[in-house]
């Protein structure tokens, strides 16, 4: 585990069986209802899965539940918190930075809202993202940032799983892909409850006026 800028870890190789790994990215080809982020002030342009298991292609969801069932963050990063994952995939399921077809798809620097936004006692903890596009490049890196001076990366590999801890400081995104790929990726949040409701409730945040890639 590296704990600069903040504690992340990756683990290649992380599904036995590589092609349950491309039946969930070919998947995305024939999904055909997504949440499009894009324009305005959204900080990104990004395509997401709608929430709930019944709107997941069977492979996708495969793939998710296979995450669920076989990291335990516990086991990894030394907090020693009793977290979860959500089966719904709140915050997570299925992402693809679109620029195949010059969309631009970009996901600027940002940090994620601290407290589930259903079950509004659930704090974020992990984020965990495997890498499904095998037609990738550097492009694709995570670029890491805690709000200071330090800075990272998770590099994007096919069949690997990039978790990182979250928290108000926890900066991530990436600049424009290459054009000609999508960057695909599924990924599953990780939560505890918390009984302190006086806690600060962060909101998802861009700081897109800042150069904070490296």
């Amino acid at each position: 585990m590296k704990q600069k800028p903040f504690p992340h870890i990756s683990i290649p190789n992380f599904v036995e069986n590589e092609a349950f790994v491309r039946a969930a990215a070919e998947s995305f080809e024939h999904l055909n209802d997504w949440v499009e982020y894009g324009g305005g002030g959204d900080g990104q342009i990004q395509y997401c899965s709608k929430l709930g298991r019944e709107k997941y292609p069977p492979a996708a969801l495969k793939v998710l539940d296979y995450i669920c069932e076989n990291f335990d963050p516990n086991d990894y990063f030394y907090e020693q918190l009793k977290c979860f994952p959500d089966y719904e995939f709140y915050g997570g399921g299925m992402m693809n930075t679109p620029n195949r077809n010059d969309e631009g798809g970009y996901l600027g620097m940002h940090v994620d809202a601290s407290h589930h936004g259903i079950n509004e006692n659930w704090v974020r903890c992990y984020s965990a993202i495997l890498c499904i596009s095998e037609d990738y490049d550097e492009s694709f890196d995570l670029h890491l940032f805690d709000g200071d001076s330090s800075r990272g990366k998770l590099k994007y590999e096919f069949n690997t799983l990039n978790v990182f801890r979250c928290s108000a400081n926890s900066w991530h995104g990436l600049p424009e892909i290459t054009k000609g790929l999508d960057r695909k990726a599924l990924g599953v949040v990780y939560w505890r409850v918390s009984e302190d409701n006086s806690a600060p409730r962060v909101k998802a945040k861009f700081y897109n006026q800042l150069e904070l890639f490296e």
